[in-house]
């Protein structure tokens, strides 16, 4: 074999067959790594399932802890993955990925982090957001484990590449799996990897028109309220009366008073003014008659379908409960979880964001709303009786943090008959 390459060399030259040597080994390479000179790091490409060096590679991940006499403990990174989002569909063939994409600046400690989700056909509003709201973000994208999934991370790549405030504020998270719409494992993945001690839960179609960050850490009562850890700050949601005037997000108010001429002129509404329950509570009557600078105000008026979207401490704060797939309740269940746990609610004064107009698949909505309403029942009662017994034994049954629950959870019955045993 050594005299065919030392004859064919010979016959060839050297120069060709080292070019084609550097070419065969550029093109392995370009496989499994992709370079961007802008984030100044290699993304290892994990998605080729049929080659076991990298399916190897991927699990050799392991969690590390020491005990108290300086043993050393592993866990492989999949068996902590796995217990971690036990309640959801997450399985053998589930994949998770933090920073499949990490963000150049490293943004941690007292700062807000959104926590949100993305789907291909999103990911030009992620852009924008990154690019409107110049702070963290930590974003799931979910892709299907074939050609669709792969041509995903294609486009997210490319928007990547495009747009520098991508690059430089936000934090991509990947699962991979076949299992459709299990928002909430989405949301706490992406909450899970946020890096700074407060979050904003915020859907993907909604766009900040102010500046939210600045205007809380800029708040010595908005922060101070965070620091508790017993408060989460509401932001008001809108979308125009006519959906089709909420395709443009450039046309969107940028200040407060533009809005309430807007409202008042009936051209915006409160969010899903059609359901009442989800955002009454956050009170708009009061939020635009209120003046520029009006205080932070709380949320006296809390019922159970409520959905605001908030910022809240991250540290300490429940998960979302990922029983609850695909739409209806799953968001509502988070916040519901929250507040019985002693978080209130306190509305911002100046701030606001705007839905941006798209399309509903109302046929899958309404099949999953019907179990996922079912499935809320269960889980307020679940959760009341869960929390009454902790702050029992906590003896904080009369304390104020306990204080949201016994009034929520009073008219729940299953909970009336639980408690007694416990008190």
């Amino acid at each position: 074999m050594a005299a065919e390459l030392q004859s064919f060399m010979a016959r060839r030259g050297a120069k060709p067959f080292m070019a084609l040597i550097l070419i065969s080994c550029f093109a392995l390479f370009s496989r499994y790594y992709s370079f961007d000179t802008n984030t100044s790091h290699y993304r290892r490409a994990l998605f080729y399932r049929n080659d076991s060096s990298l399916q190897q590679g991927q699990f050799n991940s392991h969690f590390s802890w020491t005990d108290g006499n300086g043993g050393i403990h592993q866990l492989p990174i999949e068996t902590v993955l796995s217990k971690s989002f036990s309640l959801s569909s997450y399985s053998e063939q589930s994949q998770i990925i933090p920073y499949y994409y990490k963000a150049e600046l490293n943004l941690t400690g007292e700062d807000i982090t959104i926590v949100t989700l993305v789907t291909r056909n999103r990911i030009p509003n992620l852009a924008r957001l990154a690019t409107q709201y110049q702070g963290p973000i930590s974003t799931t994208i979910h892709i299907s484990d074939d050609e669709e999934g792969e041509y995903t991370l294609d486009i997210l790549q490319q928007a990547m590449e495009r747009n520098a405030a991508m690059r430089k504020f936000v934090d991509v998270h990947v699962v991979r799996d076949e299992f459709d719409r299990e928002l909430n494992l989405w949301r706490n993945v992406a909450k899970l990897f946020a890096r700074t001690e407060y979050v904003m839960q915020l859907d993907i179609d909604f766009f900040p028109c102010t500046n939210i960050r600045q205007s809380v850490l800029n708040n010595p009562k908005a922060m101070n309220l965070l620091r508790s850890g017993e408060a989460a700050l509401v932001i008001p949601a809108f979308e125009y009366s006519k959906q089709e005037e909420g395709l443009d997000y450039r046309s969107f108010p940028k200040n407060k008073p533009d809005l309430v001429k807007q409202y008042t002129d009936k051209e915006v509404e409160m969010f899903h003014s059609f359901w009442l329950p989800g955002h009454a509570p956050t009170d708009y009557e009061r939020w635009t008659q209120q003046e520029k600078d009006a205080e932070i105000y709380p949320v006296t008026s809390y019922q159970f379908s409520y959905e605001p979207y908030v910022i809240f401490k991250n540290q300490g704060s429940p998960w979302c409960d990922e029983r609850f797939s695909g739409y209806g309740s799953n968001k509502a269940a988070c916040l519901y979880e929250l507040y019985i746990s002693g978080v209130d609610y306190y509305v911002l004064p100046n701030d606001f964001i705007i839905h941006q107009t798209h399309a509903y698949p109302d046929e899958a909505r309404n099949v999953e709303r019907y179990y996922n309403r079912r499935l809320y029942t269960q889980f307020r009662e679940e959760i009341c009786i869960r929390l009454a017994r902790r702050f029992i034994a906590q003896k904080k049954w009369d304390h104020p943090k306990s204080e949201n629950l016994r009034e929520e959870c009073a008219s729940i019955k299953p909970y009336q008959r639980a408690i007694g045993r416990f008190v």
